[in-house]
């Protein structure tokens, strides 16, 4: 079975590469595979330890394996709790790290457990740095992936506060 990837949209020129997002469930069993579906060559995982072992532990060890290597596909990992967040300077250090590699036209593919709460934050926050609308930003991630969106105010207040930040980043990178 195909788990569903959506695209969010960055409204970027021709060149730039393309942000993705999906659940654990068409990552975890064939990591490479979820990536050549999309052609990406970066994976940007929010899942804590813990969900990674109790639902596919082989992907953690591939995480580290990619993570330690200088070919693709690059990993990157923000340990996130399910329905919270991490520390702002940690968040924007990952959205810098997406909006790098999309600079560089690589495919991003990003996920949390269900694609939807945790990967919206980063999401959201990543179409702001590409000159979305901090108003609409969240509108149009959910328009792009039905249900997703931040989980209560924990997220919301971080995106809230990281909003001029990530602006910035792009301008930056």
């Amino acid at each position: 079975m195909l788990h569903r990837i959506d695209e969010i949209p960055l409204g970027t020129p021709d060149g730039t590469g393309r942000l993705y997002v999906t659940n654990f469930s068409a990552v975890g069993p064939d990591p490479q595979a979820a990536l050549d579906r999309v052609g990406a060559s970066v994976i940007a995982c929010m899942l804590t330890t813990r969900e990674i072992e109790l639902r596919y532990p082989e992907y953690g060890e591939w995480l580290g394996e990619q993570a330690s290597t200088t070919t693709s596909p690059h990993t990157l990992w923000l340990p996130t709790p399910d329905g919270g967040v991490t520390s702002d300077g940690p968040v924007l250090e990952l959205v810098a790290a997406i909006v790098r590699a999309l600079d560089l036209g690589d495919n991003v593919l990003m996920h949390c457990g269900a694609g939807m709460a945790r990967t919206a934050v980063i999401g959201i926050l990543t179409m702001v740095a590409f000159g979305a609308d901090p108003a609409t930003a969240a509108v149009d991630f959910r328009a792009a992936r039905p249900g997703g969106g931040p989980d209560g105010p924990p997220q919301e207040h971080q995106l809230a506060r990281l909003r001029g930040a990530a602006r910035q980043l792009q301008a930056s990178s």
